[in-house]
């Protein structure tokens, strides 16, 4: 009863801590109870009462978990290159001549006649009447009025004034400007520019030349001679005897009737009339306007100049001087030192490892996978699960979790070792930043206002009053003699000369050609064609195969190490001294003199010649020229132009058409189909098998050895709890407390509390179940 109670207890704890075939626990907590605390089985608490169970101690043998460095051999994949053989299908062209047969199509040429009707332009002559319109001039005399303009003179007193000049001496007073110089003296600054020599301090990088070794893989390329086997296409020409057809031109006489129109020439005589052209000799009277020259009194006005003292104001400007003070800029070089923010590269060179591969990650994520070891508290450094360490676990051939949390580290170390690619190192420029605060001296222009005196002489304005000679006019009449010319009308008489023109009738011959049809024949030749067999040597050229063999140099190349001394360049941090030319300015006081020009205003007299104007009038006689109209009459030849009516005899050709009929020869091409024989060069495609040499990289398994820790389990004595027969009365259905000899049903709510040892060190981490003594 004992032994069923307590194996039954210790089956629930096992099921409760999750422990399984793997030896470990599963979710990280105790097999039998929690760390200080107490395990309810049913509820209630465990008390001191008759059932409470009794507890006592063995001691028994459980396995730990310890790391022990082994060494494995690891599989490893290399890669050799070696030359293999494959047949490879060529195609190649292969000539064969064939004979074939064609029908084509040839215009043989035929002579045929046929009876063609054709029109003709037949000039016919007729004779026909024409009534034609004829102006005819008549001149006659026509009276003809007309006005003409008639000049003539007329005499006008008219009355002028004018202006007589005459000159008086006038006492005139006038102003002057008289200039006075004065010198003075002046003082001003002036900033004189110096020069001093100041001691700077400045950074300068200095390049030092080093040099290292470096080893280096270079690829040497090498020739090998391969032989290699090729087909080659031979010509070969071979003469052929082809039959073939060719027109062979001749030519034939033929006579040939044509039409041709030959010319015949008449005289013939017509009448017809002239207007003839004389002149006549005709008197006529004209009117002349014939100039008279008189003497005529004319009265003028003239404008006589004379003088007058006018008052008159005017302006004058005094000149007053007066001392102002100014400001003028001054500019300064002032020193100003600022603060400048310098980068400087203090890098180097280092090594940094490549991987070749992307394995070496497959390798990382397992490492990562253990890493965690530690974060556990109760499986002592394991991870949670230990289905995490599956993924690794699988291609590097260990367990998924055998042998407790030890062996997942050994297993990510297996897969990191047998997927580590080739580690290449190379040199890498690892830039080094630093920013430092550099001072820096510059000299900024700094301006200031400096007061100084100067003079400015401005004007005032004054009115005056002074007398002025003004020149006036005056009008005044006179009388002049004045030549006026007048026009009187004379009749004359002259001879003028009349064109006139008469009819009159003249003969005249004219030369008509008609044409004549005449029928003539002449001997044409015309060119025919016959057909003639002929032979023929023709070249026929067919491909002939041969293999043939060379030697091909092949480029190939393998790989060398070699050593080379690299230099590089460093750079070194110096302060130096250098002397600055620094500019700078002084201010100086100096004296000047200068001219000063005032002007002073004096009055002044003189006597100067007037001269004045009056006016007289005077009276003048002036001959004015009009006109009157009278009219006039004159006889004036009239030509006007009579219609008539007149007839003539008009000769006229007209064409008649006329169908006319004639014989004409044609050439016909008629088809005929024949056959002829060619022969055609045909290219056979033909599929062969080469063989061919090519290079492959073949994987080769190896085996290394590798330096690995291994999680083992080693025995160790601990103290066991086992509980008294107290302990089934809390947990049996149906089963009474052993020391009240009660079998009272044991409800859960009721059940006792069992309680854990104050230290409990049987399920630690790593450590077996209790009850499968592992």
């Amino acid at each position: 009863m004992f032994l069923g109670l307590t194996a039954a207890m210790l089956f629930a704890v096992n099921v409760y801590a999750g422990c399984g075939d793997c030896g470990g626990c599963a979710n990280g907590g105790g097999c039998v109870a929690d760390a200080g605390g107490a395990t309810v089985v049913g509820g209630g608490y465990a008390g001191s009462d008759a059932c409470a169970p009794a507890v006592s101690y063995q001691t028994q043998t459980v396995m730990r978990s310890q790391y022990v460095t082994e060494t494995r051999m690891v599989p490893t994949t290399t890669y050799q290159r070696q030359t293999q053989t494959r047949m490879r299908s060529v195609t190649k062209q292969v000539a064969r001549v064939e004979s074939r047969s064609q029908e084509y199509t040839v215009n043989v040429p035929q002579t045929q006649t046929r009876t063609e009707t054709y029109d003709v332009q037949v000039a016919v002559p007729y004779t026909e009447e024409e009534t034609y319109t004829v102006q005819v001039p008549v001149t006659t005399e026509v009276e003809q009025s007309y006005e003409v303009s008639v000049p003539y003179t007329e005499n006008v007193e008219q009355s002028y004034q004018v202006c007589v000049p005459y000159t008086e001496q006038v006492e005139q007073t006038y102003t002057v400007q008289v200039p006075v110089t004065e010198t003075k003296t002046q003082t001003y600054t002036v900033n004189v520019p110096y020069t001093e020599q100041v001691e700077q301090t400045y950074t300068v990088q200095v390049p030092v030349q080093q040099t290292r070794e470096e080893s280096y893989q270079v690829c040497v390329p090498y020739t090998e001679n391969v032989e290699q086997t090729y087909t080659v296409q031979v010509p070969v020409t071979s003469t052929q005897t082809q039959t073939y057809q060719v027109c062979v031109p001749y030519t034939e006489t033929l006579t040939q009737t044509y039409s041709v129109q030959v010319p015949v020439t008449e005289t013939k005589t017509q009448t017809y009339t002239v207007n003839v052209p004389y002149t006549e000799e005709v008197e006529q009277t004209y009117t002349v306007s014939v100039p008279v020259t008189e003497q005529v009194a004319q009265s003028y006005t003239v404008q006589v100049p004379y003088t007058e003292q006018v008052e008159q104001s005017y302006t004058v400007r005094v000149p007053v001087t007066e001392t102002k003070t100014a400001y003028r800029t001054v500019s300064k070089c002032v020193p100003v030192t600022t603060m400048k923010t310098v980068t400087k590269d203090l890098g180097g060179y280092e090594c940094q490892a490549v991987a070749a591969g992307g394995a070496y990650g497959d390798g990382a994520g397992v490492y990562a996978a253990g890493s965690g070891c530690g974060s556990s508290s109760a499986c002592g450094g394991c991870a949670s699960s230990c289905g995490s360490c599956a993924p690794c676990t699988s291609g590097c051939g260990s367990s998924a979790c055998g042998g407790g949390c030890g062996s997942v580290a050994a297993a990510g170390a297996a897969a990191g070792s047998a997927c580590a690619p080739a580690v290449t190192y190379r040199r890498v420029y690892v830039p080094n930043l630093v920013t430092e605060e550099v001072p820096v001296t510059s000299y900024q222009r700094q301006t200031e206002q400096v007061p100084y005196t100067y003079n400015v002489t401005s004007y005032t304005t004054q009115t005056q009053t002074r007398m002025v000679p003004v020149t006036k006019c005056r009008t005044e009449t006179r009388e002049r003699m004045v030549n006026v010319t007048k026009y009187q009308n004379e009749t004359r008489t002259r001879t003028v000369t009349v064109q006139k023109t008469r009819p009159e009738e003249r003969t005249r011959e004219y030369t008509v050609t008609s044409y004549k049809t005449e029928t003539r024949t002449r001997e044409v030749p015309v060119q025919k064609t016959r057909l003639e067999t002929r032979t023929r040597e023709i070249p026929v050229t067919t491909m002939k195969t041969e293999t043939r063999t060379r030697t091909v140099p092949v480029q190939k190349t393998r790989m060398e190490t070699r050593t080379r001394t690299v230099p590089y360049t460093t750079m070194t941090t110096e302060e130096r001294t250098r002397t600055v030319t620094v500019q700078k300015c002084r201010q100086e006081e100096r004296t000047r003199e200068y001219n000063v020009t005032s002007y002073k205003t004096e009055t002044r007299t003189k006597s100067v010649p007037v001269t004045k104007t009056r006016i007289e009038t005077r009276t003048r006689s002036i001959p004015v020229q009009k006109t009157r109209m009278e009219t006039r009459t004159r006889m004036v030849p009239q030509t006007t132009m009579t219609t008539e009516e007149r007839t003539r005899t008009v000769n006229k050709t007209r064409m008649e058409t006329q169908q006319r009929t004639r014989e004409v020869s044609y050439t016909v091409n008629v088809p005929e189909t024949r056959t002829r024989t060619y022969n055609v060069t045909v290219y056979d495609t033909v599929t062969e098998e080469v063989p061919e040499t090519y290079s492959v990289c073949v994987p080769v398994q190896t085996m290394k050895e590798v330096q690995v820790q291994v999680c083992k389990q080693v025995p160790t004595t601990v103290q066991v709890p086992v509980y008294g027969a107290g302990a089934a009365a809390g947990v049996s259905t149906g089963a009474g407390c052993t020391s009240c000899g009660g079998a009272a049903a044991v409800s859960y709510d009721a059940a006792p509390v069992v309680e854990a040892a104050p230290a409990a060190p049987v399920m630690q981490t790593g450590a077996g179940c209790t009850n499968c003594g592992q």
